[in-house]
């Protein structure tokens, strides 16, 4: 089953370092939202129960994803990293990708291209990621909030993908690739 997993994480890999070469530029999300994050305050607005799960294959492959929590200020759990905005990798084997984080209590929304990764934070696999690949391959993943990390385990098993904030970097560890990102103050200006 480990051998499963690590072939299919390097032709993952493998997949979006060659569409980044081909597609030339990514795509980036434009709503000033997502550069610039709401308080998650508990103030008005729905909560992260009430708003319906996204799925990767719901999303157009020409448009960057929707947001999926707009309005929800559920306040984050104690020790959750805020990985919230635009994150551009800048260092690393995904070099060039663009991805949104959206979080509101332990709900966390990963969005990049045409991939969308709901999940709550919370451990438990039926809770985490549920979804279909591009290959139509099912992707369950569980998530959970560990020392200032947000860790994903494959079927529950060992953790193959952990996001961090490291200073004014994120790092975004995918197997043994090592990614640095940065975060973005807004869409790219026209002809950059």
């Amino acid at each position: 089953m480990r051998g499963s997993l690590i072939l299919n994480l390097l032709r993952t890999v493998s997949r979006v370092v060659r569409k980044r070469g081909q597609a030339g530029k990514p795509l980036y999300p434009h709503e000033s939202d997502a550069y610039n994050p709401p308080a998650l305050d508990g103030g008005p607005g729905p909560t992260v129960d009430e708003i319906p799960i996204g799925h990767s294959l719901a999303a157009p492959a020409q448009a960057f994803p929707v947001p999926l929590l707009t309005g929800c200020r559920e306040p984050l759990p104690s020790g959750a990293p805020d990985l919230r905005g635009v994150w551009k990798v800048h260092k690393g084997m995904m070099r060039g990708n663009v991805e949104r984080i959206e979080q509101a209590g332990n709900r966390v929304v990963i969005a990049s291209g045409h991939i969308v990764h709901d999940m709550r934070a919370d451990g438990i696999l039926e809770h985490g990621v549920q979804d279909v690949s591009t290959l139509g391959d099912e992707i369950r993943v569980m998530a959970e909030f560990r020392d200032g990390r947000l860790d994903l385990r494959p079927n529950g098993r060992w953790v193959m993908v952990t996001r961090y904030l490291e200073g004014d970097e994120m790092v975004w560890r995918y197997g043994p690739f090592r990614n640095r990102l940065h975060r973005l103050s807004g869409p790219p200006v026209m002809g950059e």
